[in-house]
């Protein structure tokens, strides 16, 4: 809270929630990512190996499937949000939308987040304050 008392701008609170659901959405991404990552090692080392001993004239045939299928699973996945067209974001859409209307109906949510948001301020505050005045309070 600020020095007059006035109540927490909505929009720094809304700021801070925006943050809050991308993070957590960016980490979700970042755990899908790794385990398609994990799953495509060996898949990819096994298409290599049956192009090699079964390919004939193609050898890469089914390495490169497993290109393929490796690419569409990155445009869905969509890690840094730049895609177009269908996406992970498609189905997490309507999850962010009942979550922040959820976090308005909640009194829990709604307390909790004011408390949280009035020490965030404080911390803001704290910070802005020059070396200077964080010296002259310790001095005195």
């Amino acid at each position: 809270m600020n020095e007059k008392n006035e109540l927490p701008d909505s929009s720094t609170e809304t700021s801070r929630l925006n943050l809050i659901w991308s993070v957590l959405v960016f980490q979700g991404k970042l755990v899908v990512d790794g385990l398609r990552d994990f799953i495509l090692v060996p898949i990819s080392l096994i298409a290599a190996l049956l192009g090699l001993l079964a390919g004939g004239s193609k050898p890469a045939r089914y390495y490169n499937l497993v290109l393929a299928f490796g690419r569409r699973t990155e445009r869905w996945i969509n890690l840094f949000g730049r895609q177009k067209g269908t996406t992970s974001d498609d189905l997490i859409e309507p999850l962010k939308k009942r979550v922040f209307r959820e976090t308005e109906s909640n009194p829990l949510f709604q307390k909790a987040s004011s408390a949280v948001n009035r020490s965030l301020d404080q911390v803001n505050e704290a910070v802005k304050k020059t070396p200077t005045e964080h010296s002259s309070k310790v001095d005195n």
